[in-house]
């Protein structure tokens, strides 16, 4: 089953990534619960997929480019019922051009077949603490791992 939660989040995130969100949150169970990184300043939990929605129709705002081909989703670790997935991006301000760089990583809990919690994280390493160990080995240093996105 592990492999199956890997390619639900693999589809749902690298839809959301584009800002494909009817995509993207057609894999989620209504009741999800979505929990942003405990540094932000407005940190909390957003609890239902309308509440979910009404969070991303903003996280835009500030950017010219956040949803798209400027973010990269770098791996998807199979964890067993969790799905590490971190992602990185280069983003640009409206109006001032500023870059900035950003990268977070998304602990992704799937159950029967539907994704129903997902933590933020700064690291991998903060994610694979917070759920456990991959189900698989890493690749060494060099070689993609059997999750990773194909370019």
């Amino acid at each position: 089953m592990s492999a199956a939660n890997v390619d639900l989040v693999r589809a749902s995130f690298e839809a959301f990534g584009r800002g494909d969100f009817d995509e993207a949150f057609a894999a989620y169970d209504p009741a999800v619960q979505w929990h942003t990184a405990d540094d932000e300043p407005d940190s909390q939990t957003y609890s239902s997929l309308p509440a979910l929605r009404r969070f991303v129709e903003h996280l835009a705002d500030p950017w010219t480019d956040r949803f798209g081909p400027a973010v990269k989703f770098e791996d998807f670790i199979d964890c067993g019922d969790w799905v590490v997935a971190p992602w990185s991006a280069v983003l640009h301000g409206h109006g001032s051009g500023i870059e900035m760089p950003v990268a977070e990583t998304y602990a992704v809990l799937v159950q029967d077949g539907r994704i129903r919690r997902v933590e933020e994280y700064r690291t991998v390493e903060q994610a694979l603490k917070a759920v456990g160990p991959p189900k698989t080995e890493a690749a060494p240093p060099g070689e993609r791992s059997r999750f990773m996105r194909e370019e």
